[in-house]
């Protein structure tokens, strides 16, 4: 229904107090087919004239029609989960130690022969704690300050945003799984050795869950995440001498994979909890020292006494 005026005008809208930013909106919906208005923007309404009246309530009834749902409704925010520091130091400090226990990579080594990726021995032999021995053990020195420098970083990170023991009871799995796929997927024997392969895995977990995350848009859920694990993996992992790019590959794919499964679950949200916490983080040091003792057979590996002169510490 429309209200007369003296000079000819009538009303065809009228906004609320909170709705009267939409008059704009309005007013340029029929300036768009070339009706004559004018806004009382005190009062909050349009006026158009009698002739046009008709034709304006239809156009704005079409547009409030059309723009009914827009913009849509907010998604929920992931909550920002509050963690206990990780013991980054404590971790990487062990694998500085262990570097100086086992010293670098020669042919005499027992530590290598016992726990470096040997794609033989697990294959054919069933030796898959090598997939998870090889993370601790590092060629050379140089080898062992980047992993420890940048992979400190990036696991440090990780672990905050999942809490520390589910950043590394997901982090281990996904490097152990990369290794395999680097050397099942090889029709030549395979030898490596080296942390780099969880950093990436730390690189694809943290990419992985924000993947199908409600609050972000297509380009932040797929784009972003893959374009920075890409971009990393090519910055990092791909040339070098002794550069595994397979295993950094993998490792990265792995990551992708358990991240996505973090944030499906919800698992990535229980990092408050400190005791929960604290038994993952005891469970995953579990696992590296019972993959150990299943390499040495509980024994500490000794240097044939004929190689120890060619060993510098």
């Amino acid at each position: 229904m429309t209200e007369g005026t003296e000079d000819g005008w009538v009303l065809v809208a009228k906004a609320g107090s909170r709705d009267r930013a939409d008059l704009a909106d309005l007013s340029l919906v029929l300036s768009a087919v070339g009706i004559d208005q004018q806004i009382d923007r005190h009062n909050g309404v349009i006026l158009t004239r009698k002739r046009d009246a008709d034709q304006a309530m239809q156009e704005l009834r079409a547009f409030r029609e059309e723009n009914r749902y827009w913009p849509p409704p907010p998604s929920a925010v992931r909550p920002i989960v509050r963690t206990d520091n990780p013991p980054t130091l404590l971790m990487f400090g062990g694998l500085i130690i262990f570097y100086w226990l086992t010293g670098p990579w020669l042919t005499a080594n027992p530590w290598f022969k016992a726990g470096a990726v040997d794609s033989r021995a697990i294959l054919e032999q069933g030796e898959w704690w090598r997939l998870v021995t090889a993370l601790t053990l590092h060629a050379d020195q140089l080898h062992l300050v980047g992993n420890c420098v940048i992979g400190g970083v990036i696991v440090h990170l990780l672990c905050k945003a999942t809490g520390y023991g589910m950043g590394w009871l997901t982090l281990l799995p996904a490097a152990m799984t990369g290794n395999f796929l680097n050397i099942i997927l090889r029709d030549t024997p395979h030898y490596s050795v080296g942390f780099s392969t969880a950093v990436f895995a730390a690189v694809g977990i943290l990419c992985g869950r924000q993947l199908n995350n409600k609050a972000s848009t297509i380009v932040r859920q797929m784009v972003l995440p893959l374009g920075a694990g890409a971009g990393l993996l090519a910055m990092l992992g791909s040339e070098g001498e002794r550069t595994d790019f397979g295993a950094h590959l993998f490792g990265l794919a792995c990551g992708l994979i358990c991240g996505l499964l973090l944030q499906l679950t919800d698992l990535d949200l229980l990092g408050s909890r400190r005791w929960l916490q604290l038994f993952l983080f005891l469970v995953s040091l579990f696992l590296i020292v019972l993959c150990w003792l299943l390499a040495t057979g509980g024994e500490y590996p000794v240097f044939p006494v004929d190689a120890l002169s060619g060993i510098s510490r």
